[in-house]
């Protein structure tokens, strides 16, 4: 046999070696194979799969918004719904069981939080009337520079662009808190608020221009001049006045307040000014009980729920 025939098939075939190549023949493989296609959609489904997964996973976690016991137009209200009217429209909103709320123009009344007890409003533009008949302390609203928190009342709040505002108090009491520092305001008075320094002080709107703009400007810049303005100008309903500038003063102004507020009001014997140079609890207490309006026990009984 030729070695040929192996290499490149010329010369004479052996016939062991055809024999060998027909039983190999068999075996061979088609000329074209036809290799299944990968199937890349397999993959993708499953991710679709677990995206719709989690989507749905996370609807859960997240409530949908509850309906509240407000209602405006005959439409109930969303918590976290908010309310803006324009420069020529109002906004009425009503709670049979609890109160309503009149929204002036150019006004942005936001529902943080609304449940049976508890309802919670953030003003962030313009002016609202609450008229609440729920009991105290149930009705809160926040706004940039003070919360407001009706303690069974009437009142008119409003917010500037700057962020500060002003509360007046129709019946009722108001309490207004900021960073701890904190105003009681009572029907017939009023109290302005800054975004850079909280509540001011309250005063009656029916105490003289002199006195309101001495407030007002002691509150704005804290000067000698303006709190001798306030002692001076101060009528015996002031003592209001001056009973939250002891609480707000400095150390070394703090006497002048008190002995004026002692010519205004009837003080007991025990109280003294050294006691409230030192900011003594008990001694600011009896300096409120002595204004005759409602007491330390009964401020307190709320406060204990803020």
């Amino acid at each position: 046999m030729s070695d040929n025939y192996l290499w490149d098939r010329s010369g004479p075939a052996d016939p062991e070696i055809e024999k060998l190549e027909n039983l190999l023949g068999e075996l061979r493989l088609p000329s074209e194979v036809v290799v299944p296609r990968r199937r890349t959609w397999i993959p993708q489904a499953i991710a679709a799969c677990l995206l719709a997964g989690v989507a749905l996973w996370q609807a859960t976690l997240v409530p949908a918004p509850a309906l509240t016991a407000w209602q405006t137009d005959g439409r109930a209200l969303m918590a976290g719904e908010t309310i803006r009217t324009s420069s020529k429209s109002t906004a009425l909103l009503s709670a049979d069981q609890f109160g309503q709320v009149n929204l002036a123009p150019s006004s942005e009344l936001s529902i943080a939080e609304s449940r049976p007890g508890y309802h919670h409003f953030d003003l962030r533009a313009g002016t609202m009337h609450a008229l609440i008949w729920a009991p105290p302390r149930e009705f809160m609203v926040d706004t940039p520079s003070a919360r407001a928190i009706d303690l069974g009342c009437q009142y008119t709040l409003s917010v500037d662009s700057r962020g500060d505002g002003t509360l007046t108090v129709e019946t009722g009491w108001v309490a207004f808190l900021f960073k701890g520092r904190e105003s009681f305001v009572p029907a017939g008075a009023r109290c302005l608020t800054s975004r850079v320094s909280g509540p001011g002080t309250p005063y009656f709107q029916d105490a003289s221009p002199s006195f309101a703009e001495a407030v007002t400007q002691f509150d704005r810049d804290q000067s000698e001049s303006a709190l001798l303005g306030v002692l001076n100008h101060a009528r015996s309903r002031d003592a209001l006045t001056l009973w939250h500038l002891m609480t707000h003063v400095q150390a070394s102004q703090r006497v002048a307040v008190f002995d004026r507020f002692a010519q205004l009001v009837e003080v007991p014997a025990e109280v003294t000014a050294q006691r409230v140079l030192q900011s003594d609890p008990e001694a600011i207490d009896l300096c409120w009980d002595a204004l005759g309006l409602e007491s330390t026990e009964w401020w307190r009984g709320w406060r204990r729920n803020w």
